[in-house]
């Protein structure tokens, strides 16, 4: 076996998020936030998620989010998936800070 295929073996190349996911807008009841990936190194992203107080929103898969009535009183961040440029079974997901609290 060669020298360099053993070397490479246990590599696992396992995207990385250099600058976190985040938020940008207001929000309020009618209100569009805009998530913002951040930066990745090894990877690309392959999924989007709006999470309320945690919780995945149904159908909330957008690179955008419109504040809706059931949001209020409730925090939102913005979820990104991220696979590996060199083998797409390795992920990674990272999260944005919170918003502040939903209001009407």
């Amino acid at each position: 076996m060669a020298r360099s295929a053993r070397r490479s073996r246990g590599y696992v190349c396992v995207p990385r998020f250099t600058v976190q996911p985040a938020i940008t807008g207001t929000a309020q009841v009618g209100q569009t936030l805009t998530g913002v990936s951040g930066t990745i190194g090894d990877g690309t992203v392959t999924a989007r998620q709006w999470l309320r107080n945690g919780a995945a929103i149904s159908g909330a898969t957008a690179a955008t989010y419109v504040v809706q009535a059931g949001d209020v009183g409730a925090v939102l961040t913005y979820e990104v998936t991220a696979a590996s440029t060199f083998n797409t079974a390795n992920t990674a997901k990272a999260t944005s800070a919170a918003t502040t609290t939903v209001i009407a």
